[in-house]
């Protein structure tokens, strides 16, 4: 029983560590494709909007003026915000940080930094976002077609960067890094017993009843896990097979040549693992050992069990109703 508690920890943290890199990579590129729309367009959206409010027409000198000082305006308003990220940003440690009560806002977060040390790193900051763009998706000196044709010859420009033609894939990828989150999630809420489920009537049964009732829903939830793993296994035969017959042509997501059988394999083995769970769930509910309650209440035990306090989870108790306080006459009470 032991080994397996430490199999499904170690399984929990290989999860978690999936999800949490499936996160910052799938923000990171959806975050790039958007720059690279901006970034290729010609047509600045804040000077479009400036000339809507006051009135200039488009193709207009106006609009063309307007047009030719939004990069200037947006560089400005850019350096500004990250300007005030810096000066704003609190000087208190990230993790580890010390009891604030009864401290000043100013002794919790610091003093802020000097405004010459916030204007060197909004300047760098700027520098090094601008030759990353230009690293990846170039300078704009040479018309998209013409990279493309250097990139297909196997040529580089620097002019052109390491994507021309922008992150075509990243919608893809995205949708694939979601599919692989979402199951894994749902594997690592089955984990902590905290997946979505009915109480209400099981709480109201006796004790002994619970435990059958618990034992009876783990395990049919376990085969119903397996049942839906079985048939994410039989789709993935079919879209490897027609992977192999197309000589790995066949079978691939649009933009992004990563195999379907690839990317929907979370499928049933997040099936596979939450039914194992579903089972060690409902033998740990036959034994009067499964954790109940709220997340909210079980995170916050955590908490104050790691913290060495006691949880008071005493109720509140309601003033009392004056109407029943004997020092007040009820003649008075009325009177009141």
């Amino acid at each position: 029983m032991e080994f397996l508690k430490k199999l499904n920890h170690w399984l929990y943290q290989i999860e978690r560590m999936i999800v949490v890199v499936s996160l910052v990579v799938m923000s990171v590129v959806v975050f790039l494709s958007v720059v690279h729309r901006r970034y290729a367009d010609p047509e600045s959206v804040l000077a479009s909007k400036l000339a809507k409010l006051i009135g200039a027409e488009r193709d207009t000198a106006s609009w063309q003026s307007l047009q030719d000082l939004a990069g200037p305006i947006s560089l400005v308003l850019l350096a500004g915000i990250i300007y005030l990220g810096f000066r704003t940003a609190s000087r208190r440690p990230l993790f580890n940080r010390p009891d604030a009560t009864g401290k000043t806002h100013k002794q919790i977060h610091g003093e802020p930094l000097s405004h010459l040390q916030c204007a060197i790193y909004a300047a760098a900051t700027i520098l090094v976002s601008w030759a990353l763009l230009v690293l990846l998706f170039g300078t704009g000196k040479l018309e998209q077609f013409e990279c493309i044709e250097l990139r297909l010859a196997g040529d580089y420009s620097f002019h052109c960067g390491r994507f021309p033609a922008g992150l075509a894939w990243a919608q893809p990828l995205g949708l694939i890094l979601t599919l692989w989150v979402a199951f894994l999630g749902a594997s690592m809420a089955t984990k902590d017993n905290l997946h979505l489920k009915v109480e209400a009537v099981q709480q109201a049964m006796p004790e002994t009843v619970q435990r059958i009732s618990g034992l009876l829903s783990g395990v049919i939830t376990a085969g119903f896990c397996l049942l839906l793993g079985y048939l994410g296994y039989r789709y993935l035969l079919g879209e490897h097979e027609q992977w192999v017959v197309s000589d790995h042509l066949g079978g691939l997501h649009d933009g992004i040549e990563i195999p379907k059988f690839a990317s929907f394999a979370v499928v049933p083995i997040a099936y596979l693992i939450m039914a194992a769970r579903f089972v060690g769930i409902g033998v740990l509910a036959f034994r009067g050992e499964l954790q109940t309650g709220s997340a909210e209440m079980r995170e916050l035990e955590k908490h104050q069990a790691a913290s060495g306090e006691a949880v008071d989870l005493e109720p509140v108790q309601a003033p009392p109703d004056p109407g029943d306080d004997p020092a007040i006459p009820a003649d008075q009470e009325d009177g009141q």
